[in-house]
């Protein structure tokens, strides 16, 4: 009878270190499987996935749906194919692996235009326009009009437009000095400054003082080249949604927080740049000034993430 418990002990202690050998391998595997995708990759799969989920969800409320589904799905193809690309694929993959981000960041904002309402059937600006009121005791893009003119118009509206060239300028500057690893902490925190307020955007639906406070303006705000151009792609290609917070403050301040970080001489010299970028989206009414201290926070935020995921950079 003791042998017959000791057979039957010495049976299922051999099945659990079997299972536990089984799941060492398939833990093993997975890691090697995830080994190939950078924060970056993960954080854009994990955007990818929510964008899709709430798409499949809502998507009674969510107009074209059936394509927003397959750009997603083919974009997390991409993302994957990239990723095993890194290390061995060709030069220009492997190079687009690093870079790939910064496109999608365009592609993810005009995708809001469907996504917005795809929880909430409408607005919340009521909330922001009381609180830039308490804040100021006037409605800044309101307020801020009566400094305009024909040159700080042009400024204005040329720095607006600056934004995304600071985030590829910064990054090929990291890049050409072969500052790989700062490369890919800048990269990641951009991802999670832009990926957070994207999720933003679909909580608290916000169109922007360009449509509630537009009778309230007093004066055009008129100008050369650059303002017609802004006006131009405002009218046309202007996404319905997706103010709070503004993309262009949270990109701008993971620029300067970062060249501080990596390039200290750079980050000083950028600082009028973002600052000019900041009021700018007050100033063309594209952004309510809540906006704006939302959008720095969704950049410090990334930028913290950022430097948390990646480990401290190693040149």
């Amino acid at each position: 009878m003791l042998e017959l418990d000791r057979g039957r002990v010495a049976a299922i202690d051999e099945m659990l270190r079997g299972r536990a050998d089984r799941w060492r391998l398939w833990r093993e595997a997975g890691r090697r499987a995830l080994g190939v995708f950078n924060p970056a990759d993960l954080l854009t799969l994990a955007y990818l996935t929510y964008a899709s989920a709430l798409t499949v969800i809502f998507h009674q409320h969510t107009p074209g749906w059936k394509a927003v589904l397959l750009v997603n799905g083919g974009l997390i193809a991409m993302v994957t194919g990239l990723a095993h690309c890194r290390e061995r694929g060709p030069r220009l993959p492997s190079f687009l692996s690093h870079w790939y981000p910064v496109a999608l960041f365009g592609i993810f904002f005009e995708e809001i235009g469907y996504l917005v309402h795809a929880i909430f059937p409408t607005w919340f600006d009521d909330a922001l326009i009381k609180a830039d009121y308490w804040l100021f005791g006037a409605h800044p893009t309101v307020w801020i009009e009566q400094f305009s003119g024909y040159w700080l118009n042009e400024y204005m509206q040329l720095v607006y437009t600056t934004y995304l060239v600071l985030t590829l300028g910064f990054g090929a500057y990291l890049w050409w000095r072969g500052r790989r690893a700062s490369f890919e902490i800048f990269i990641a925190s951009t991802c999670i400054a832009y990926y957070l307020s994207y999720v933003i955007f679909t909580l608290f639906p916000i169109e922007g003082p360009y449509h509630t406070l537009a009778h309230l303006q007093q004066v055009e705000l008129s100008g050369g080249p650059f303002t017609a151009l802004i006006n131009l792609i405002e009218k046309h290609g202007r996404v319905h949604g997706g103010a709070f917070p503004s993309t262009h403050v949270a990109g701008s301040v993971v620029v300067l927080v970062s060249a501080y970080r990596f390039a200290r001489r750079v980050g000083y010299a950028l600082i009028p740049l973002v600052v000019s970028i900041c009021v700018s989206t007050v100033y063309g009414r594209y952004h309510y000034a809540a906006d704006v201290f939302a959008g720095a926070a969704m950049g410090l935020v990334g930028c913290w993430l950022g430097a948390k995921l990646r480990g401290k950079a190693k040149e």
